[in-house]
């Protein structure tokens, strides 16, 4: 658990203009879009349909997959 408490980051959202499928998922993008301004951020959902296509909107396997990528290339 405190590993996780070791990376957790507070972002409030600002409104993004965007039309998505479910309403209750526009503040999950909204919160990604505003750290993105910061650093690299990714939506990370397993209703990747309901999210424009963007590189940066993954599923769970990608998100593992680009983890497992950043500690191979740190070795």
């Amino acid at each position: 658990m405190g590993e996780i408490n070791a990376h957790d980051v507070s972002i409030s959202e600002k409104p993004v203009d965007i039309d998505l499928p479910d309403p209750k998922d526009r503040v999950f993008y909204e919160v990604t879009m505003e750290a993105r301004k910061d650093e690299d951020a990714y939506l990370v959902t397993g209703n990747i349909k309901h999210f424009p296509s963007k590189p940066f909107v993954v599923t769970p396997r990608q998100m593992l997959d680009l983890i497992l990528e950043g500690t191979n290339g740190n070795n």
